[in-house]
C-alpha cells in the first residue's frame, strides 16, 4: 500500500569554458575536501555519525535475529542518504567556488587509493563515499561548463608547494607541513591542493606543447 516515485531528468551540459588555472582539491578524513583556495569542509560531524552507524551495525549483526536484520537495513539506508547529501552539499560549494574564480577543477585520481593508506585507516577512508564525492563534484560542473581533470595524486602530500622538494619528512602530522629544504610551513591539506591545481595546469602546458609540435615540428619547446 505504499506508491514511489522516480524521477529521470535529463539536464544538458553547458559548453566547457576555457580556463587558465585549476581548483585544485584534496580528499582526506580529518577535513572531507580542502580546495587550493584554503576552503575546507570537515568531515568531524560526518565522522561521528560514521563511528554511530559502525557500532550499531555491529551490535544489530551479533544478534542475526529477524528484527534486527530489519532494523539494520533501516538505518543502512539512512547511512547512504546522510553520506549522499553531504556529498550533494560539497560538491555544489566546490563547483560555486570554481565558477566564482573562473577556474577548472584539478580531482585525485582515486582508484586503488586504499592501497596507499595504512590498514588503520582504510575502515574510515572506506566508510565515506570520496568515489561519489568526486563524482558529483564532476557532473555538476559538467552542468556548469566548468572542465575537471584527474591527477595522480601520489606525493602530492609530501612535495613542498613552494619549492617542488618531496621528502616524507616534510609532512610532519596528518595537518602539519613543513618543508626540509625551503622551511615553508602550512597546512598540510592546503599544501596538498595547491599541488594537485599546480599538477592539473603542468598537465594542460605539456598537453599544448605536444599539440604545437605535432602542427609545427620545427618548433622547439623548452621543457619545464
Amino acid at each position: 500500500r505504499q506508491f514511489y516515485l522516480s524521477v529521470a531528468v535529463e539536464v544538458s551540459e553547458a559548453p566547457v569554458q576555457p580556463v587558465s588555472d585549476f581548483l585544485g582539491v584534496d580528499l582526506g578524513i580529518v577535513n572531507l575536501a580542502t580546495t587550493s583556495l584554503g576552503e575546507t569542509y570537515s568531515g568531524e560531524s560526518v565522522d561521528s555519525v560514521r563511528v554511530r552507524y559502525t557500532v550499531l551495525k555491529a551490535s544489530l549483526q551479533s544478534r542475526n535475529t529477524k528484527s534486527a536484520k530489519r532494523h539494520l537495513k533501516k538505518i543502512s539506508g539512512k547511512e547512504k542518504r546522510f553520506k549522499r547529501n553531504a556529498n550533494h552539499v560539497i560538491s555544489k560549494q566546490i563547483v560555486q567556488s570554481a565558477q566564482r574564480h573562473l577556474s577548472g577543477i584539478a580531482l585525485e585520481e582515486l582508484s586503488g587509493f586504499r592501497k596507499t593508506v595504512r590498514k588503520s585507516q582504510r575502515e574510515r577512508l572506506g566508510k565515506w563515499a570520496f568515489g561519489q564525492l568526486s563524482a558529483y563534484i564532476q557532473y555538476k560542473a559538467a552542468i556548469a561548463g566548468i572542465e575537471t581533470v584527474r591527477v595522480d595524486p601520489r606525493n602530492t602530500s609530501r612535495i613542498c608547494s613552494q619549492c617542488g622538494h618531496c621528502e616524507k619528512l616534510n609532512r610532519k602530522s596528518q595537518s602539519e607541513f613543513r618543508c626540509r629544504s625551503c622551511g615553508f610551513a602550512g597546512n598540510a591539506d592546503l599544501n596538498a591542493a595547491k599541488n594537485i591545481a599546480a599538477r592539473a595546469s603542468f598537465n594542460r602546458l605539456n598537453v599544448a606543447n605536444e599539440q604545437s609540435l605535432s602542427s609545427n615540428p620545427t618548433t622547439s619547446v623548452v621543457g619545464i
